[in-house]
């Protein structure tokens, strides 16, 4: 994203948490196909556990960049 933007990378509680909610997403949906194809039930309880600790963490890295990039911190 650095590249399509002009600037440099930094690290940053913004990247980092961008990164691991990323790799949460993906893990998500691989665990979504399998509780779909096995159609256990208490897997499918599970799963919407998980969906939303997966929904809420991703809301870290979204709010990070809304207000770093919206000028409210300079």
């Amino acid at each position: 994203m650095h590249l399509l933007a002009g600037g440099r990378f930094d690290l940053s509680l913004h990247s980092l948490t961008g990164a691991l909610a990323l790799l949460l997403m993906a893990v998500h949906a691989i665990w979504a196909t399998l509780v779909l194809w096995r159609h256990h039930k208490s897997e499918l309880e599970q799963f919407h556990r998980l969906s939303l600790i997966v929904w809420i963490f991703w809301l870290i890295p979204y709010g990070t960049g809304v207000v770093l990039n919206s000028g409210l911190l300079k």
